[in-house]
């Protein structure tokens, strides 16, 4: 029906636009009439079609837009509009209909005043019958009144300004009511602090409008309250209960009609139930981080009022009576309180930020050392006692006269006690100047020596070998590693290692000697490139069909892809069409957007094909360049492309992992020169899980490249995918239970009666 009529518009438009002149839009709508919005269609239609010849300015006069006819469209195809000409002719025909349907709302409105101002009343359908109305006229009109019988007048009529005297009286009456009302609902809530809607109009004697409570919340359960009262606060609470808690912001914007509450938090003050948290959120104590939290400040106040006591007896404290929770909130308010950080042996201890006599400061490190320390009776800070009776690494090597790393060797070995003060290793000055009177001083240093595995094998008469047997067994500890990862010992504990040697050969199963480590040591270690054992698989492994398909096209000549979800074997494909090429002589590309990408796929290819036959090209790291199965970057493909096409003529096939980068808009073009660049001869196998389009992708290769390219498909999950909706409790819910919970919500109110 709507295309005969526009048929019908567009004959009638054709006869009235002149074919050797033009008309305006204005005047063309004049003598068509009818809907507007027909009239458009009808027009642009023409006018898409190279029936018309539009000229004037883009949103212009109606008036000022001319039309006229197309001519020798038919007998002369050269003379038609063109498709540019066409295209702009129907925006100039669109643009000029704003215009003209304001001119239009602007003779409506003045033809309805006209015929209103004999001051009759008129319905809407009687003035429908003397002038065309556009939508929402005449009540859209400032200066028309509707009656309350649904006619409509002037307002400057008498009819019109009894009306309007009529509603300025009847909304002085219902404000009056409102007033009257709310000061009487306000003193109800004072006696009851909320009630239902039936309770309050019962008192009231009459309906409750609207307006006299719109200062009041209304609770869940339908009563009305102030938003301040507690019944009011305690809904607040209810529906934190229910949701995680809410930033402090958050919290102002959503109930900020609790003018009261809102500004009870934002200073920072709790009102219970509620609970402000460490990070500023705010919740209520019945969620478990308002509890934890409640928890943790409890705490806070038993290691507070127990760390004052600590400090206020002694220099040294330590946190072993805290439990290991309590200690985390202990060794925090010990930092904040200025306490220093102290480790001498296994004790984790801190300094009391207080001054104390030296004699007390000296008698308590005695305790902790047993080393003796002066006093010259005055009153210091420990830590500062700490430092002037401790010398740094460099100070002790000075005084020993030895390399600094010498003096920790020797604290390793106890011959030496130092202590860790804010991380930063310290000894004790008394130790020291022990150390440097004692006669073994040389002893001890060689004891301390850090030596070869070959040193010690000579020092012990055994092999290499047998030293790292030893030290895998426990007998020797190792010391370290040097800078090439070689393994180091101490010379002590190899020579204290001689007199239990004998005892320890006769344990091992074979007695080790000379002569029998030579065949060991003569025997070559397996390559780490070494391809490894492959073990057998239980039984033939079954393909999936689309992998079947995706194979046997690769095996007729033909480029693939590969749209299939994760974990459903994409990769497999990929490894089949590796044998088959590495078999063939032939060599072959395996191309991922990642370098940790491509690192992981070096390694797993490499364990099943052999070292020798795997290279990785990464641009920062470059292996087996010429091997016949090269892992690399996408980027560093696209650039042999461009400058290394002859190492490229032995390649078969290039594998692309993650083809659907191609859509990204930063690497895209990477991936798109690839496709394009590379030799003819080279064969595509594009692997991805998200490909939408894919048909159109493998009709864009086939046009660039000039082959054919096969599209397989897969669209079975191995991990199927299951939607389920968590209520505001936590609970794990299906559909139908999920719009049940929505529904009990609504009824209830939820967060919709806070959001404003």
């Amino acid at each position: 029906m709507t295309n005969a009529r526009t048929e019908e518009i567009k004959k009638k438009l054709l006869e009235l636009i002149p074919a050797g002149g033009s008309i305006s839009l204005q005047e063309l709508w004049s003598r068509v009439g009818g809907g507007v919005d027909l009239f458009s269609g009808a027009l642009q239609s023409l006018a898409y079609h190279g029936d018309l010849m539009v000229s004037g300015s883009n949103g212009g006069d109606p008036e000022q837009i001319l039309l006229s006819r197309a001519e020798n469209v038919a007998g002369d195809p050269a003379g038609a509009p063109s498709g540019k000409d066409r295209v702009r002719a129907g925006k100039l025909v669109a643009s000029g209909m704003p215009g003209l349907k304001a001119m239009l709302r602007a003779q409506a409105a003045d033809r309805i005043r006209e015929i209103l101002r004999d001051g009759v009343p008129r319905t809407r359908e009687e003035l429908a019958a003397m002038t065309e109305l556009p939508p929402r006229m005449p009540g859209a009109l400032p200066d028309v009144v509707m009656l309350p019988g649904g006619a409509y007048t002037l307002k400057d009529t008498p009819a019109g300004e009894a009306e309007l005297a009529r509603r300025a009286e009847e909304a002085l009456a219902r404000s009056e009511a409102v007033r009257r009302q709310r000061r009487r609902v306000d003193e109800l809530l004072e006696e009851h602090e909320a009630l239902a809607r039936e309770e309050i109009e019962r008192a009231l004697g009459e309906k409750l409008l609207p307006e006299s409570v719109s200062h009041l919340m209304r609770l869940s359960g339908g009563q009305y309250t102030h938003p301040d009262s507690n019944a009011a606060w305690e809904e607040v609470g209810r529906y934190l209960s229910r949701t995680e808690p809410v930033a402090r912001k958050e919290f102002a914007r959503m109930f900020k009609r609790h003018k009261k509450l809102v500004s009870q938090i934002k200073r920072g003050r709790e009102e219970p139930p509620f609970v402000i948290l460490p990070d500023g959120r705010v919740t209520v104590d019945t969620r478990p981080e308002g509890r934890e939290e409640l928890r943790r400040r409890e705490i806070l106040a038993y290691v507070h009022y127990t760390l004052k006591e600590k400090m206020g007896g002694r220099s040294f404290f330590t946190l072993e009576d805290f439990t290991p929770r309590e200690r985390a909130l202990a060794r925090q308010e010990a930092l904040d309180a200025g306490c220093v950080e102290l480790k001498v042996g296994r004790r984790e201890m801190f300094c009391a930020p207080i001054k104390a006599p030296e004699e007390k400061i000296a008698r308590e490190l005695t305790e902790i050392t047993g080393l003796d320390f002066p006093s010259r009776g005055g009153s210091t800070v420990p830590v500062a006692y700490l430092v002037d009776n401790s010398l740094t690494a460099r100070e002790a090597g000075r005084m020993l006269g030895v390399h600094p790393g010498d003096v920790a060797n020797l604290q390793e070995q106890g011959y030496l006690q130092g202590f860790l003060l804010e991380g930063t290793m310290r000894y004790w000055r008394p130790s020291v100047q022990s150390l440097r009177n004692s006669p073994n001083m040389d002893r001890f240093l060689r004891r301390v020596e850090k030596i070869k595995v070959t040193d010690a094998a000579r020092i012990l008469g055994l092999t290499p070998d047998q030293i790292k047997r030893l030290i895998r067994e426990g007998h020797l500890r190792s010391a370290g590693r040097s800078a090439q990862g070689v393994h180091q010992l101490r010379r002590g504990d190899v020579e204290d290692l001689l007199a239990r040697l004998p005892e320890i050969k006769s344990g091992w199963e074979e007695l080790p000697g000379q002569g029998a480590e030579r065949p060991a040591r003569r025997k070559k270690r397996r390559p780490r490139n070494r391809k490894p054992v492959a073990v057998e698989t239980p039984g033939p492994l079954k393909l999936d069909e689309y992998q079947e398909k995706a194979i046997a096209a690769l095996r007729e000549g033909h480029s693939v892809l590969v749209a299939a979800p994760t974990g459903t074997g994409k990769t497999l494909i990929a490894e089949k069409l590796v044998e088959r090429i590495l078999e063939q002589g032939r060599e072959v590309i395996y191309t991922s957007p990642l370098k940790a990408l491509s690192n992981q796929k070096y390694r797993d290819f490499a364990r099943l094909y052999g070292y020798d036959r795997v290279g990785l090209i990464t641009g920062d790291v470059s292996i087996n360049e010429r091997a016949q199965l090269l892992v690399m970057t996408t980027e560093i493909f696209r650039n042999w492309c461009f400058a290394n096409p002859e190492w490229m003529e032995g390649i078969s096939h290039v594998i692309f992992d993650e083809i659907h980068y191609l859509d990204d808009v930063e690497r895209g073009t990477a991936w798109e020169e690839s496709i394009i660049f590379a030799p003819p001869h080279i064969r595509i196998l594009g692997l991805s899980a998200t490909v939408p389009n894919i048909h159109e992708l493998a009709a864009w290769m086939e046009e660039v490249r000039g082959t054919g390219v096969v599209v397989v498909e897969e669209y079975r999950r191995a991990v199927p995918l299951e939607i389920n909706w968590i209520s505001p409790d936590n609970e794990v819910l299906d559909e139908e239970e999920a719009l049940d919970e929505i529904e009990a919500l609504r009824q209830a109110g939820s967060r919709r009666q806070y959001m404003y």
